[in-house]
């Protein structure tokens, strides 16, 4: 199979068996409600929490590290995703090397097809990668880094979006976002990078080396998010 094939961009999560453990019954003998067709707010409120909730199960392993992000002074992980604006509906590849155990034989920097955002072609240059979910809180964040972004010509800026992706493509569309937007539909590159809840922020030196990582960014505030963005510029 050739190696520019977006099938090698793909990598499933444990976290389906774990979900499938939490259903719970219904009692028999109580009467069923009424049904009731949900709006679309709800739909995409519930679709944000199940994507946080797998997640969260899959950082479970290492109850210590789940949510602290990559390490300090170690290269990202490298991924590669599709961008909101391609026609691409397929998962991520999160493959370090081409011999990462992750499914496909495709190292995520090497993948080769139009509409693939890879994370080794922001770091030539200091970078803030912005991890979010598709909810308004979430989204109104990146807002505020875009509004930000332009006062800083020498960083490289993406967004990540884990959930499906009509909703991460309808958020990048509406919102009029211009920098890069990957993608992450099942939420590998998320659990890969050791992130839970949203908004989180990874800083990165010149050359992909983490700087620093800022869990629940959106309550950090627009001066304290430029302090950030200042400290690696110089990096």
């Amino acid at each position: 199979m050739p190696d520019d094939r977006f099938a090698d961009l793909g990598s499933g999560t444990r976290a389906g068996e774990k979900l499938a453990d939490l259903d719970r019954r219904e009692p028999e003998d109580r009467p069923e409600p009424p049904r009731r067709r949900p709006s679309y707010t709800w739909v995409v409120g519930v679709a944000a929490v199940i994507l946080i909730a797998v997640v969260s199960l899959n950082t479970l392993d290492d109850p210590g590290e789940g949510n602290s992000g990559p390490t300090i002074g170690q290269p990202i992980p490298r991924f590669a995703a599709p961008s909101a604006e391609a026609n691409l509906d397929i998962d991520a590849n999160i493959n370090q090397t081409a011999s990462d155990p992750a499914p496909g034989d495709t190292a995520a920097c090497a993948v080769r097809v139009p509409g693939a955002l890879r994370s080794c072609d922001y770091t030539n240059k200091p970078l803030v990668l912005t991890f979010i979910v598709p909810t308004a809180e979430c989204e109104a964040f990146v807002d505020r880094v875009e509004r930000l972004r332009e006062r800083f010509p020498r960083v490289n800026f993406l967004t990540v979006i884990s959930g499906p992706r009509g909703q991460a493509v309808k958020a990048a569309q509406d919102h009029g976002w211009r920098e890069p937007v990957a993608v992450d539909q099942s939420g590998v590159v998320l659990t890969r990078y050791r992130l839970g809840l949203c908004v989180n922020l990874v800083l990165a030196k010149k050359g992909g080396i983490v700087r620093a990582v800022r869990t629940k960014a959106q309550n950090l505030t627009d001066a304290q998010v430029i302090a950030q963005i200042r400290a690696t510029e110089r990096q």
